[in-house]
């Protein structure tokens, strides 16, 4: 089964804990906008759009906000705890195998609400655990992940 290129940036899908996802506000650093599902990162106590050469995640966007110059706007978003599962898609035509389970990856960033996943990247952020349900190994596979290196909560694995 190919799988389309269609990235939705991260959603969050699961706890290995019990309990329901906890979601926590923010300010942003002024002119930041967001879209759903946008990783996140920290600097200064704001927050703001990750890149992708940041070496740890805060958290991923609840809500869209949009920035206006001077303005810290307040956003909810999804920290990055440890337990917590998120799906995103793999954004590049590397072939993806069962042999990528358990290693590194980092995110691809771009400001119109479809982040994703480079499993090529040396952040090492992300931590692969599986497929997707109704994804298949190849290019433009959806995975399941686990943020490794957090701001919010420290190093995790």
């Amino acid at each position: 089964m190919a799988n389309t290129n269609n990235p939705h940036s991260f959603l969050w899908e699961k706890t290995d804990q019990s309990g329901a996802v906890k979601l926590k506000r923010g300010k942003t650093v002024s002119n930041t906008t967001l879209k759903v599902g946008d990783p996140l990162s920290i600097v200064g106590g704001l927050i703001k759009l990750a890149g992708a050469t940041s070496t740890a995640l805060y958290g991923f966007a609840a809500e869209a906000v949009t920035g206006v110059v001077g303005t810290r706007n307040s956003v909810a978003f999804i920290p990055a705890a440890d337990g917590y599962i998120f799906s995103g898609q793999h954004l590049s035509t590397l072939n993806l195998t069962a042999g990528y389970l358990g290693k590194r990856a980092g995110v691809i960033v771009n400001t119109n609400g479809k982040c994703g996943i480079n499993a090529a990247a040396t952040t090492s952020v992300l931590q692969i655990l599986g497929l997707k349900p109704g994804s298949a190994w190849g290019t433009y596979a959806q995975l399941m992940v686990a943020v490794v290196r957090s701001s919010y909560a420290g190093s995790i694995r």
